[in-house]
C-alpha cells in the first residue's frame, strides 16, 4: 500500500515537473531532472515538494524552501546519488518560523550539528566494527537521526546488507538511505 502511495505521487510529481523539463535544453538534461526529482520524492517524501530541479549537461541545481535544515543537507546527496548527476549546486533556504528568534533559532541549529556529528561518529565505529576496512570505504552522513550510507561499486550487495542492518542498531538512528557513488 505504501509502495503504491509512493508510486502514485511520485507520477503526479512527475507531471508537476513537465515545464521544467520543457524548458530544459535536451532530453538527456530532462530526464536527469525527472530522475532527480524522482530520487528526492522517494527518499524525502512530501518534504522535496518545495524543491525545484534544474539540469544542463550533468550539472544539477537545487532550488528553493524546505521545512529543515536536514531536508536542504540531505536533498543535495541524493541529488548526487542520481546516474548521470556530475554535480550538484543547491540554493535551498530553510523556512524559519516566525516566532521563532534568529538567536534561538541558531542555538538550535548548533545543538543539532553537535548531535549529528556525535551520530556520525557512533555510524562510522559501527562500520568499521562491522565491517573491518570496508567500513572505512562507505561514506556517511547523518541528520537528525537520518543516515545516509554511500557505497561505492566495490562494495558487494551482501556487505552493503550488512552495513545497513548495523547502522538501524544504533540508538539515534530513525531511517537508514542507502545510495550507490556514482
Amino acid at each position: 500500500m505504501k509502495n503504491e502511495f509512493l508510486i502514485a505521487f511520485a507520477l503526479i510529481a512527475a507531471l508537476v515537473a513537465l515545464p521544467a523539463v520543457a524548458a530544459a535544453d535536451t532530453v538527456a538534461d530532462g530526464t536527469t531532472t525527472l530522475k532527480v526529482k524522482l530520487a528526492l520524492l522517494t527518499k524525502l517524501g512530501a518534504d522535496s515538494l518545495k524543491i525545484n530541479v534544474d539540469s544542463l549537461d550533468g550539472a544539477v541545481s537545487l532550488d528553493g524552501m524546505v521545512a529543515k535544515r536536514e531536508t536542504a543537507e540531505l536533498a543535495k546527496t541524493v541529488a548526487a546519488g542520481v546516474e548521470g548527476v556530475a554535480k550538484v549546486d543547491s540554493h535551498l533556504s530553510v523556512e524559519t518560523p516566525p516566532a521563532e528568534g534568529a538567536v534561538t533559532r541558531a542555538v538550535g541549529e548548533a545543538e543539532a550539528e553537535v548531535k549529528d556529528g556525535i551520530l556520525e561518529s557512533k555510524v562510522r565505529l559501527a562500520l568499521v566494527d562491522k565491517l573491518g576496512s570496508d567500513g572505512f570505504r562507505i561514506g556517511t552522513e547523518a541528520a537528525s537521526g537520518v543516515v545516509t550510507l554511500e557505497f561505492g561499486a566495490e562494495i558487494p550487495d551482501e556487505r552493503r546488507s550488512m552495513a545497513v542492518k548495523a547502522v538501524e542498531g544504533i540508538e539515534g538512528v530513525t531511517k537508514v538511505l542507502s545510495l550507490d557513488k556514482h
